[in-house]
């Protein structure tokens, strides 16, 4: 199955998946219920029976394989139990980041492979509860089987930086070692020109073996938002001579800094133009497929947008590739959004939401497009233990990676309470003027400033990483009234203007690209249960303030 838009191996060999699986519902005592076949990925909202179901779902497939294999499951919403033969092999949280489990010495024949789903809010659930988004159920995104020989490269990073007037990298790969043996053997990795050896390395029975070097690639051309140059990065590991696997990825060479106030691209001042986008689409619920990815990017960049954020959790990486190709900014951001203080007691958050910032920087750091690291929308920044899991979050990212900077969107209302703007690069916040408050937005900025420049945050960049007001596509007088799409032309025309033309702020995310589905809890502030602040609505029809955000966008230069 194409979990990439290229080509990640050669050697290593899929097993192919039908993509129908046979699906059953669950009941409360987890005995199978309704029949029905499912398509893989996808998500079970879109079964017309199934359309608003909570609750476990179990699918099945009979699979002829045996030896080592590697189970890779792109994104399950959001609790999934894996049985090979009705024996858990695996257990995994979190709708949005990949996983894997690694089945050894298999007996070749026939053997059936269960997934146990679960998308309701149970008492396990940090994360995943009642929010200004729907927790689809099924396994949204792609799956796939490898064969794997005993050694196997498990990832290859890349980090480049800018030093003595050349491109260079740290690249760190790991190798690991399935059997009961130590072995031997050189691992190639070629970027471009250069190529990088780790020769007759020993690797340690069941370990993963660690290898890391800085490369210099004075030959190397920059990523830049005009012009995306990528690499492909093709390593193979090698075992008596032979090669034995492979992992391909693509790499971009550019740098994120910031300098006082400004975000800098490779040097250079940036003014961040962006949309807020859920994955949510309205035949397809969040297994959102290739082609409409492809028709987000395109509309995306006619807007002249220059930035996406992944709001409120990682991303496809089939998006994130098209991010990459098109030179499209990425404030990529961990899962979790609005929780309150009590949410971040449950004994299960610290846990749920390490694992998510592992997962998403593992499979996702190599992406040129990511800009920024985010963690934690409008969650309890003004209190002391809010600062406490902050704190420890940022910790654990500037751990996996030191190169991009960090943020997280604050809630309007902790403007003068908030106590973590000292442990972000970019100060960030979330303003809605002329949509619940009727303040004029150069007040409303004005506040934000004084307040942001007495902190802790002062002198870094100031990100408005959400402001917006709501319309529902169709509805249209003469009376500029809210939720008309005059009204949400006018609030945007006057809040993207204020905030592109005020030379203290680093740029504007306006919330959002696309309406998207909610949790019917929220039923009686979002009309439709949709939250209907998109520029589109779920299908993607042009609401009238998606043209005016685009001349808007167009007047105002990307960088300086």
């Amino acid at each position: 199955m194409n979990t990439r838009l290229f080509q990640d191996h050669v050697v290593r060999k899929e097993i192919q998946l039908d993509p129908i699986w046979d699906f059953h519902t669950l009941n409360a005592d987890e005995e199978k219920q309704e029949a029905c076949q499912m398509l893989v990925p996808s998500c079970w909202e879109s079964n017309p029976n199934l359309s608003s179901y909570k609750g476990k779902a179990l699918y099945s497939k009979k699979i002829t394989f045996g030896g080592n294999v590697r189970l890779v499951c792109k994104g399950i919403s959001h609790t999934a139990h894996i049985y090979l033969d009705q024996e858990e092999v695996a257990y995994h949280y979190n709708a949005y980041t990949e996983f894997s489990v690694n089945l050894q010495d298999i007996p070749y024949g026939e053997h059936t492979l269960e997934i146990k789903v679960d998308n309701s809010f149970h008492e396990e659930s940090a994360l995943h509860v009642s929010n200004d988004y729907y927790s689809y159920g099924g396994i949204t995104r792609p799956i796939v089987l490898e064969a794997l020989d005993e050694l196997f490269i498990k990832h290859v990073h890349f980090i480049p930086y800018w030093k003595d007037d050349q491109w260079h990298a740290t690249i760190s790969a790991t190798v690991s070692n399935l059997s009961k043996e130590q072995k031997e053997g050189t691992l190639n990795v070629k970027i471009g020109d250069e190529q990088l050896s780790f020769v007759d390395q020993v690797f340690r029975s069941n370990v993963d073996t660690l290898l890391e070097r800085d490369v210099v690639f004075p030959r190397a051309l920059s990523y830049t938002l005009e012009d995306p140059k990528l690499y492909a990065m093709v390593a193979e590991l090698s075992y008596n001579d032979q090669v034995i696997d492979d992992k391909i990825d693509r790499v971009g060479f550019r740098e994120i800094t910031v300098s006082g106030k400004d975000i800098l691209f490779n040097g250079e001042k940036v003014v961040i133009k962006g949309v807020n986008r859920h994955e949510d689409y309205a035949e397809f619920g969040n297994a959102v497929p290739m082609e409409a990815m492809y028709r987000d990017i395109e509309l995306i960049k006619s807007l002249g947008a220059n930035c996406i954020r992944t709001s409120h959790y990682p991303n496809d990486e089939r998006f994130l590739d098209l991010c990459d190709e098109n030179g499209i900014l990425v404030w990529e951001e961990a899962h979790a959004r609005g929780l309150n203080e009590e949410q971040m007691r449950h004994k299960n958050f610290e846990r749920q939401s390490l694992d998510c910032i592992h997962e998403m920087i593992e499979h996702h750091i190599n992406h040129p497009s990511i800009y920024v690291w985010g963690i934690l929308n409008e969650c309890v920044s003004n209190t002391e233990f809010g600062r406490y899991c902050y704190k420890k979050q940022f910790e654990c990212i500037k751990s996996l990676d030191s190169s991009r900077p960090v943020s997280f969107a604050s809630l309007e209302g902790h403007i003068g309470s908030d106590l973590c703007l000292d442990l972000v690069d970019i100060v960030s916040f979330n303003i809605y003027p002329r949509w619940y408050h009727d303040t004029p937005v150069t007040e409303a900025l004005a506040h934000l400033k004084r307040f942001v420049d007495s902190s802790d945050g002062a002198g870094k960049p100031l990100l408005i990483s959400e402001i917006g007001a709501g319309a529902i596509y169709g509805n249209r007088s003469n009376h500029q009234e809210k939720w008309t799409e005059e009204y949400q032309q006018y609030a945007l025309t006057e809040q993207l203007n204020a905030i592109l033309s005020d030379a203290d702020m680093s740029g504007v995310i306006m919330w959002q690209y696309a309406d998207c589905r909610v949790d019917p809890g929220w039923f009686h502030v979002r009309p439709k249960s949709q939250n209907n602040k998109g520029l589109v609505d779920t299908y993607r029809r042009e609401k009238l303030a998606y043209h005016t955000v685009k001349d808007i966008f167009h007047a105002y230069p990307d960088s300086f």
